[in-house]
């Protein structure tokens, strides 16, 4: 009886872990990236934060893209885009 529920178990821990491995995130396309950085008055850092919030990139292009920009921030935020 033991062995029939270890192997009920088992089998149910394939079936779930196949689900997960079907879905897996995208890493190389429709990311983008944010900062907390607080707003600057000068002309390139504007048009930086435009570009980070407006341009899908792969999750590594797009973080590199923040960290580039950070300027005071203390935090980046990354998101994909469906």
């Amino acid at each position: 009886m033991k062995s029939i529920s270890t192997l009920v178990g088992g089998c149910l821990f394939l079936i779930a872990s196949t689900g997960f491995a079907t879905s897996m995130t995208a890493m190389d396309k429709d990311w983008t990236c944010s900062t907390n950085a607080s707003s600057s008055s000068v002309e390139a850092d504007k048009m930086a934060d435009k570009q980070m919030s407006e341009t899908k990139q792969s999750a590594a292009d797009s973080y590199a893209m923040a960290a580039k920009n950070c300027r005071d921030c203390t935090k980046i935020t990354c998101e994909m885009d469906d």
